[in-house]
């Protein structure tokens, strides 16, 4: 409730302000213009359509960075000698720029869904990879007693111990993993792209049409939040064990 509460006196607010200090529509439209704009796209220009192509690749790309992270975790905790060898690899293509990167992927893979999920991938899979690991190496030690005197197999200690005692710091990654997801997946359709939100937030830059990408940017935040809101209701529901649980 306190919620709608609060984004009502901020629409409230958010209209009073283009009055009193005159703003153009054209510089930022009002509240009532943005939902006329987001019906006119909804009923006539398929922005459902866009928004499922930009979802479907942000969720592609986030379960494979996120897959591919774990397991880079679990393989590094295991074979240090091998993280020696990738960590100069996987740092150079974290900070790389990914607004660099992107036109690279579009080259080499195409313009369809490709090097999009490709790019979200890339950016979901180093906080994941970094809060497996981190909770890999501060496991308790008395838990790998336990496992060597059961004599549990690589994977029993896997999903019998490590998972488990993972989870509290693997959520941190993967909430921040999310929110990277969504801005990858953008940059990715800014470089260019046949459908998507991407695509309805160029047209709109090369338009000036102020009010198509005000729309696009809220739809897109909006599907960030989903994202994360899903990741914190999975989080609730598997660590309702853990101390962070308890109110």
């Amino acid at each position: 409730m306190r919620h709608i509460f609060f984004l009502a006196a901020f629409l409230v607010l958010w209209s009073l302000a283009l009055v009193v200090f005159q703003v153009p529509a054209y510089l930022v439209p009002s509240p009532q213009q943005l939902l006329a704009k987001a019906w006119f796209l909804l009923t006539r220009a398929d922005l459902l359509t866009h928004t499922a192509v930009t979802l479907l690749e942000i969720l592609l790309g986030y379960a494979i960075g996120c897959l591919v992270g774990m397991a880079a975790a679990l393989l590094f905790h295991r074979a240090p000698l091998v993280e020696d060898i990738l960590s100069p690899l996987i740092v150079f293509i974290q900070t790389a720029p990914k607004i660099a990167i992107a036109p690279l992927l579009l080259l080499w893979l195409g313009l369809d869904m490709t090097p999009k999920v490709v790019l979200v991938a890339i950016v979901t899979f180093f906080p994941v990879m970094s809060a497996m690991l981190s909770a890999l190496r501060s496991m308790p030690e008395h838990l790998d007693v336990l496992a060597r005197t059961l004599r549990m197999s690589t994977l029993q200690r896997i999903w019998r111990i490590e998972l488990p005692q993972s989870l509290p710091l693997l959520f941190s990654g993967l909430k921040v993993g999310a929110t990277l997801a969504v801005t990858a997946a953008v940059i990715g359709e800014l470089m260019g792209t046949r459908a998507g939100l991407g695509y309805l937030l160029a047209l709109g830059q090369e338009t000036a049409d102020t009010q198509l990408v005000l729309v696009s940017v809220l739809v897109l935040s909006l599907l960030g939040y989903l994202v994360y809101l899903a990741i914190l209701a999975l989080e609730r529901r598997l660590l309702r064990w853990h101390d962070s649980a308890t109110p």
